[in-house]
């Protein structure tokens, strides 16, 4: 079940809200608890009925690697414990999500012929793993006061961010759960859930969406060699991503703010950033929060000078690389960002401001070219991209508009095209308007009934728009 479905947005969403709040009203608290928790499961289990039992023993384990913490042990006992938790946690997610990585490279290397094998790669696993292992680091740090295993499973599996977060802690979503206030409807916080959700809506089915045909049929017939398609393609691939990924966060805030759950913001305008750090600190910053607190800070952060400061930069964009699949092209988009990133730093220490102006399009114009390592199978392709979009070696072709379409005129059958509209309104959207966040705040604080006429007419449009429910782009994370 898709967020961008008519399936969850008309029946599964106002079900479940319904059944909730009415089991809080005659004061069936727990019951309302249990019901949301079985009702993610089953959300979960729509796209795949055996995901469910890999999730909830991931949940028992967890919760059991958590309660070994309470027994009275300390100084060495403790630490092995966490050190057998992370590790069995790292061990799962490494073996789940890259099995064929490791089947491929095994058959070239032994006689066994691994590619009988098939494993299926459980949704979200990253995320639900990433909030597991910071509950049990929390837990050996004792800042974790004690949760049933009910409080602790709801954590883990509420559905709007169960498959592809935010990634939340323990402590921003628990309590929110059993504070009394929450367990009633609020009119504030369903206009909140319904914007969000609207807006996240129209980013993914006309945004993302939108720019997804271009994107595949350049990929599909692999034209890197034309300097007009090479701009345009990176262009289209870092706004498909953005408004793919905070698409779907906005509906994952939006749902939670129905039931009353207020959760992290994972984006602040990154491509307002005016530096690719900064951009770092807007992009998936809960993400970015769980790298830093829990690699980065460990490592030293930057405590310890610059050199190490660097290096621990390295490692976590390397790590990142790998989260994000074990490939070398990967892999090297995570180091080059580590190195721009420490670049950065260097650059803090000479003191020299860099025009504010200059600063976001000298940034903007890098991760157009970093996209060469996100949109391309293999390094070839994305050095062929690379230097095609600097000339080198470059074609030509004609540009012309058809039906407020950007065509590139190839050769035939080639007929690239991407909407202009859609190009140009993603530019001063992402680039000069205000992100979900402080949009909500207007709409709410405003009490203005044509900004609400207008949201109806929104979602009716963005609802129309679903031709049909395509997966968003860190499901496979």
């Amino acid at each position: 079940m898709l967020f961008n479905s008519i399936e969850y947005l008309l029946l599964f969403l106002p079900f479940v809200f319904i059944i909730y709040f009415t089991l809080n009203k005659f004061k069936l608290c727990k019951a309302a608890r249990i019901f949301l928790l079985l009702a993610s499961l089953y959300f979960y289990g729509s796209y795949r009925k055996e995901y469910v039992p890999i999730i909830l023993v991931s949940i028992l384990f967890n919760y059991f690697i958590s309660y070994l913490f309470k027994i009275n042990i300390t100084g060495l006992k403790r630490k092995l414990i966490l050190t057998f938790g992370i590790t069995a946690n790292i061990l799962i997610l490494i073996f789940f999500k890259y099995f064929d990585f490791l089947k491929e490279t095994l058959s070239n290397i032994t006689f066994i012929p691994f590619n009988t094998f098939d494993i299926i790669l459980p949704l979200g696993i990253s995320f639900f793993t990433m909030q597991q292992i910071s509950f049990l680091v929390d837990c050996y740090k004792k800042d974790v006061i004690e949760y049933n295993i009910l409080d602790y499973a709801l954590f883990i599996c509420f559905f709007p961010q169960l498959v592809s977060g935010p990634i939340i802690r323990h402590q921003e979503m628990i309590p929110q759960f059993m504070d009394i206030k929450n367990k009633v409807i609020n009119q504030d916080n369903i206009f909140i859930g319904i914007f969000l959700i609207t807006v996240g809506l129209l980013k993914k089915t006309v945004f993302s969406d939108g720019f997804a045909g271009f994107i595949t049929f350049i990929a599909d017939n692999q034209i890197y060699n034309d300097f007009g398609i090479s701009w345009i393609l990176g262009i289209a691939k870092i706004f498909q991503g953005y408004f793919d990924f905070s698409g779907y966060c906005d509906i994952a805030l939006g749902s939670a703010f129905l039931f009353n759950i207020n959760l992290p913001w994972n984006f602040n305008s990154p491509y307002k950033a005016q530096s690719i750090a900064d951009y770092w600190n807007r992009w998936n910053m809960t993400l970015m929060r769980f790298l830093k607190d829990y690699i980065f800070m460990p490592l030293g952060g930057c405590s310890k000078g610059l050199f190490r400061y660097c290096i621990n930069v390295m490692v976590v964009f390397f790590i990142y690389g790998c989260w994000q699949y074990i490939n070398f092209v990967n892999i090297l988009y995570g180091i080059i960002n580590g190195i721009l990133v420490c670049i950065n730093k260097i650059w803090e220490k000479t003191n020299i401001k860099i025009p504010k102006p200059f600063s976001i399009t000298l940034t903007f114009i890098t991760l157009i070219l970093l996209s060469t390592f996100i949109m391309t199978k293999d390094l070839s392709q994305s050095i062929t991209l690379l230097k095609t979009m600097f000339g080198i070696n470059a074609q030509y072709s004609d540009i012309t508009f058809i039906d407020w379409n950007l065509a590139f005129m190839l050769q035939p059958p080639h007929n690239a095209q991407v909407n202009i509209v859609l190009l140009l309104s993603s530019f001063v959207i992402l680039l000069f308007g205000k992100n979900s966040n402080e949009l909500a705040q207007i709409y709410v604080k405003s009490n203005n009934t044509l900004y609400t006429i207008i949201l109806v007419l929104t979602f009716i449009f963005a609802t129309l728009s679903i031709t049909k429910s395509t997966e968003f782009l860190y499901f496979v994370f």
